[in-house]
């Protein structure tokens, strides 16, 4: 999540670079694990490891327009602070558009799971997001300011 975080707002600050001709890089990545320690979603706060392929693509208009894409997919295991441990799978994806000059960006994420085995077995979750909203000088969005947002989130 922090990644994705940082990846957005890098995004968006590259919308005030002047480019003169259009660009694309594509980055794909295999078996990459990380451990941090956040909410598993429906069930508790855990140490999580995560073990996922990506793929993210950024391209950059000639005008100076950006446009972005990442999937990410693996699983997990969590360490329950309450004890017990909790595995499964998860994906992440997300695109974002920007116009440079602090114009609009929008951007959508979504993110689902499911926990296979240990506390919580059964249990699903996905979360849509959405903004549109107006860019500040360092291309980050004033959420404040969105014209569209929503963030919703269902454990089932």
């Amino acid at each position: 999540m922090r990644r994705l975080i940082l990846a957005v707002i890098s995004i968006f600050a590259m919308l005030l670079v002047p480019m003169a001709v259009a660009s694309a890089d594509t980055v794909t990545e295999h078996n990459v694990s990380e451990t941090f320690h956040d909410v598993l979603p429906c069930v508790g706060d855990a140490t999580i490891t995560i073990t996922y392929n990506e793929v993210e693509h950024f391209s950059i208009g000639a005008d100076g327009s950006a446009h972005g894409t990442f999937t990410q997919t693996g699983t997990f295991v969590a360490v329950l602070d309450a004890g017990g441990t909790s595995t499964g799978r998860f994906t992440m994806c997300g695109g974002f558009s920007g116009i440079p000059g602090g114009a609009n960006g929008t951007s959508t994420f979504t993110f689902s799971g499911t926990v296979k085995t240990g506390p919580g077995a059964g249990t699903k979750w996905n979360e849509v997001m959405h903004a549109t909203a107006p860019l500040d000088e360092e291309g980050n969005p004033i959420l404040g300011a969105a014209k569209v947002a929503f963030d919703n989130f269902r454990c089932h």
